[in-house]
């Protein structure tokens, strides 16, 4: 059975209708086992980037459920890692609650890859309330095979000077969409995001990134950067929104997005909401294609084509993919590419 997911990864302020950026649909996939989720009200009332419909889905399909509770003023030493292997005849669709207590310090991994190349289905939701002063580190890779659906939704509440990091390597599946909301509601809370993507063939990328500042000297840095190859399709939505209150905050984002085809498509839309006159919020895109002098020059070095795109790209995504701890899984991204840039 699929069920059709609308309005999704909604933009928080709309535009022009014909710019066909204002939110998404998605075709999801429900799984015959599943074990619905209720939340405890904290985690309930928790918004998400791609927005209620896409969470209550995980909610009622929920086909694997993982709590993560940080007591107080606990470092957990060992990185909590979730790791999945799909196949068409296993739909996965995974809840993640973690709470880090006060004063708390956590990291844990959500990695998905494709165990053939048949077409898997994937959906996920991720929550997380950093109490005062705790720190969470959270590292997602998504390397599904080019004829998957996959949807990842995070949702993210933080108190006085709680601190998230949100590390994502969507590179994978014919359909990948991805959202993110992040309420800093605490005193001096802080939030980073890093993302990279990668788009070849027919590949279609929506990503949807929230930062909503409520308390009073707040700090969201959002950073994404990607490659569109062949005639694949991103959106990619980063929002800044200063709700009065939240007084000396600081919000920036910024996108970097490589164009290796002239059939590629690619839409940004950054924005920044402001209801709140003491604040400093800043935003940048960079959209370009590839540097000619740049190929030629690693061509004339011996590298074919592919290779020399390759070792840019893999230049490009770098510094995220440094952050994940696991060394094996690291390994599997760069041959993942490897891989895909073979077959462009």
């Amino acid at each position: 059975m699929e069920q059709q997911l609308k309005n999704i990864n909604t933009l928080p302020a709309l535009t022009w209708n014909w710019l066909d950026v204002n939110c998404a649909s998605f075709l999801a996939q429900r799984p015959q086992q599943v074990k619905p989720v209720q939340m405890a009200p904290e985690f309930a009332e928790i918004e998400t980037g791609m927005g209620a419909q896409a969470a209550d889905f995980a909610a009622q399909y929920c086909t694997d459920c993982h709590v993560v509770d940080v007591p107080e003023n606990t470092e957990d030493k060992e990185e909590k890692t979730f790791q999945y292997v799909l196949s068409a005849e296993k739909p996965v669709v995974d809840v993640n609650l973690i709470h880090a207590r006060k004063g708390s310090k956590v990291t844990v991994l959500e990695s998905y890859t494709a165990g053939d190349d048949t077409p898997c289905f994937h959906g996920g939701l991720t929550k997380i309330l950093a109490d005062e002063g705790a720190q969470v580190r959270l590292v997602q890779v998504q390397l599904l095979s080019g004829n998957s659906r996959h949807f990842n939704d995070v949702g993210i509440k933080l108190g006085d000077n709680a601190h998230v990091e949100v590390v994502q390597a969507e590179l994978g599946a014919a359909r990948a969409f991805s959202g993110c909301l992040v309420l800093l509601a605490g005193y001096r809370s802080s939030f980073n995001a890093d993302t990279v993507y990668f788009g070849d063939e027919k590949r279609k990328l929506d990503l949807n990134y929230i930062a909503r500042h409520t308390g009073r000297k707040t700090n969201s840095e959002m950073h994404a950067a990607g490659a569109l190859l062949g005639q694949s399709d991103k959106v990619y939505r980063g929002t800044i929104d200063f709700i009065r209150g939240a007084a000396g905050s600081v919000g920036h984002e910024a996108e970097e997005t490589l164009l290796f085809s002239p059939q590629a498509r690619n839409r940004t839309v950054p924005l920044i909401l402001c209801s709140e006159e003491n604040v400093d919020g800043q935003h940048a895109a960079t959209i370009g294609r590839i540097n000619e002098a740049r190929l030629f020059y690693l061509k004339s070095r011996g590298l074919t084509e592919a290779q020399a795109k390759q070792l840019i790209i893999e230049a490009q995504f770098a510094p995220v993919i440094g952050k994940v701890s696991d060394t094996a899984l690291q390994a599997a991204v760069k041959d993942y590419l490897g891989r895909r840039m073979q077959l462009d």
